[in-house]
């Protein structure tokens, strides 16, 4: 990031990660601030994924933990998850129990094929409303889709909104960019709200603007029209 940041002119120190739970600085990788789920929430949850087989990921904040989160084994492992680990050099400690250590996380994940993880998260959201947010979104990088919660004030608008205040921006000011049901709260509050070509129908519904794919440098455009003015 901070490469781009610097080739662009852009002097940034932060940046929003993990669906808006996780502030980090560019530079170092050092959490700036972050929301986790109620550990109690978490293991209710959690427990819920596992009476359905699902082998459960939590995430922690690398940065204070000292290691990435926990893989909570289970028999409904999908083959991705492995995959997933080849690609990123996650820090995970496997367990066979529920975490005790009363350290909460970021984030619980959940992968399986999105027909089946629709019908779970419609369950999910019926179980824990007001508690946990949640989104079904495909990880292209990967090649998976997903089922992630976290708490129910987290999005990535509520952590643009923190970089708002922490750079003292007008919050009208911003742009965001998406492409999936994560990035809706983002695309309906920013000041200008896009979607790439290939967004989901609803991202592209509610943006003021829709450019190419992001494929075909539609993100790349977007940002050097926006520096013309």
């Amino acid at each position: 990031t901070r490469p781009i940041l610097d080739e662009i002119g852009l002097d940034l120190d932060a940046s929003v990660t993990v669906g808006g739970a996780l502030l980090t600085e560019v530079a170092t990788g050092k959490t700036i601030d972050y929301t986790t789920i109620a550990f109690e929430v978490a293991l209710e949850a959690t427990r819920w994924f596992l009476e359905r087989g699902y082998t459960v990921l939590w995430l922690r904040d690398a940065s204070t933990a000292g290691f990435d989160g926990y893989l909570i084994d289970a028999p409904r492992r999908h083959p991705a998850i492995d995959r997933w680990f080849e690609i990123t050099p996650c820090r995970m400690h496997k367990l066979t129990k529920l975490p005790d250590d009363g350290q909460p996380p970021l984030r619980i994940t959940v992968v399986d094929e999105i027909e089946v993880l629709e019908t779970v998260s419609a369950e999910f959201v019926r179980a824990f409303n007001g508690r946990l947010t949640s989104n079904v979104i495909r990880v292209p990088t990967y090649g998976f889709t997903v089922l992630e919660a976290f708490d129910a004030v987290v999005d990535k608008w509520y952590g643009i909104e923190k970089l708002c205040s922490r750079w003292r921006i007008d919050p009208g000011r911003t742009v965001a960019v998406g492409d999936d049901v994560n990035d809706l709260p983002m695309i309906q509050n920013a000041g200008l709200g896009v979607a790439v070509a290939n967004a989901k129908p609803a991202v592209k519904q509610v943006a003021a603007q829709v450019v190419a794919a992001n494929d075909e440098a539609g993100v790349a455009d977007l940002i050097e029209q926006l520096l013309r003015g």
